[in-house]
C-alpha cells in the first residue's frame, strides 16, 4: 500500500471537454439488439440516458488541448511557466511517439517542459494527480495534467455490454506550488485481475490479424472484435464494492479527517448503481456523492472525476474552499484515492468539443 502526503501543493484549475455528438440511448436500442424488457432493465440498473462521443477523426489529445487552452485563455497562468505535461490515456494518437510530447508542441509549451504519457484508465486521474504532486514536491512550480479517452475508439459498434456505457472526454488540471493544507494519497494495484477489463488483441501478446478485426457474437451477448475492450461486468462490480469503501475509509483515517468534514466524495463515474452501493457502504450523505455523470455523458474513464466537477459542482468549486475525497478504480486492476483541499479554483462548466 502506497500512502503519501504533500504540503503546499494545490489544484488551481480544472476543465473538461466532451465529444461533439450527443446520443440518446433510445436511439441505439435497435443497433444493439435490445428487446423492450432488456432495454428497460438496462435503464433501471444503470440509469443511462445520453452519452457524448466524438465525430470521426477527433482524438483524445484534441479534447484535452481544448480543455488546456481554456485554462490558459481564462486565467493568469502562462504557458512558459509549465514545467511538465502529463497525459493519462489509453487512446493515444499513435503507438509511438508519446502523445504528450506532441501536445507540448501543439499547446506552445516550452521545450524545457517534461512531457510523457501514463497508460491508465479509470484510476488514472488520482494516479496522475499523485505524479504531478510528486513533481511539484521535487521542486517544479507548475504541472499540467491531462486525462481522458476516446472510448468509442475501442468500443465495439454493436457491443451492447460495454459500448452503451461509454462516453468520450478529455480534461486538463493545473497543479501548482502554493500555500495549502496537506494532501494525502493512497494507491493500489492488482494485476491478477487484468483479464476482467482488457483489449485482448492488437499488441505484442496477440498481434493484429485479419481474424482479430472481425466482429463476433460473444458468450455474453456482445458483438465485438478481439481488438475491442472486453469487460467482465460482474467481476468489475465485485471489485469496486470490495475495494473502494475500505480504500476511502483508510485514506480518511490516515489523513485524520472524519467523513462528515468532507464536502464531496467525487468518485470515478462507472455507473450510478456502483456509486450508490459504495455510498451506502460508507454511510455518507447521498448529496455528497455526485453520481449523474455516466447517465448524462457516459463513463469518461480517467476524465470522469474532472467531468463530474465541471458538470455538476462548478459553482461550488469556483466560490468555496472545499475539503474533498477523490477515488478512481478500474482497469489493471488498480484503485487509488486522495484527500485534498480546493480553494476557489477555476472550474467552468463542461464544454462540447468544437473545431
Amino acid at each position: 500500500m502506497a500512502n503519501l502526503e504533500f504540503e503546499n501543493i494545490a489544484i488551481s484549475a480544472i476543465t473538461t471537454t466532451v465529444g461533439d455528438r450527443c446520443i440518446k440511448l433510445e436511439e441505439e436500442k435497435e443497433k444493439f439488439g435490445f428487446d423492450d424488457i432488456s432495454f428497460k432493465r438496462l435503464q433501471k440498473t444503470t440509469s443511462l440516458d445520453t452519452r457524448y462521443i466524438v465525430s470521426e477523426g477527433i482524438t483524445t489529445t484534441d479534447l484535452c488541448i481544448q480543455s488546456a487552452n481554456k485554462i490558459f485563455n481564462n486565467t493568469t497562468i502562462k504557458k512558459d511557466e509549465i514545467d511538465a505535461l502529463l497525459f493519462v490515456t489509453q487512446s493515444p494518437d499513435f503507438k509511438a511517439p508519446s502523445s504528450a510530447i506532441i501536445m507540448q508542441d501543439r499547446l506552445g509549451l516550452p521545450t524545457s517542459c517534461i512531457a510523457f504519457d501514463i497508460n491508465l484508465g479509470c484510476s488514472g486521474f488520482v494516479y496522475g494527480l499523485f505524479t504531478a504532486f510528486s513533481y511539484i514536491n521535487s521542486g517544479m512550480k507548475k504541472v499540467l495534467l491531462c486525462c481522458g479517452d476516446v472510448n468509442s475508439y475501442f468500443s465495439g459498434e454493436r457491443d451492447k455490454i460495454f459500448t452503451p456505457l461509454m462516453g468520450d472526454a478529455g480534461c486538463a488540471v493545473m497543479i501548482e506550488a502554493k500555500q495549502s493544507s496537506k494532501s494525502f494519497f493512497e494507491l493500489h494495484s492488482d494485476g491478477s485481475g487484468y483479464k476482467h477489463l482488457i483489449i485482448p488483441a492488437g499488441a505484442l501478446k496477440e498481434p493484429t490479424t485479419t481474424e482479430t478485426l472481425i466482429p463476433k457474437l460473444r458468450e455474453d451477448g456482445g458483438i465485438r472484435r478481439d481488438e475491442d475492450l472486453f469487460m467482465n461486468g460482474k467481476e468489475v462490480f465485485n471489485f469496486a464494492i470490495k475495494t473502494v469503501p475500505p480504500l476511502i475509509k483508510s485514506i480518511l483515517e490516515s489523513s485524520n479527517i472524519p467523513a462528515e468534514k468532507i464536502d464531496f466524495f467525487v468518485l470515478h463515474q462507472a455507473n450510478p448503481y456502483i456509486l450508490k452501493t459504495i455510498a451506502s457502504r460508507l454511510k455518507v450523505e447521498k448529496n455528497k456523492v455526485p453520481l449523474q455523470t455516466a447517465s448524462e455523458y457516459g463513463n469518461q474513464n480517467s476524465a470522469s472525476i474532472a467531468g463530474t466537477i465541471n458538470g455538476y459542482l462548478s459553482e461550488e468549486f469556483e466560490s468555496k474552499k472545499l475539503k474533498l475525497c477523490f477515488a478512481g478504480f478500474g482497469i489493471g486492476l488498480s484503485w487509488a484515492a486522495c484527500v485534498l483541499e480546493c480553494d476557489n479554483i477555476y472550474a467552468p462548466k463542461v464544454e462540447m468539443y468544437h473545431e
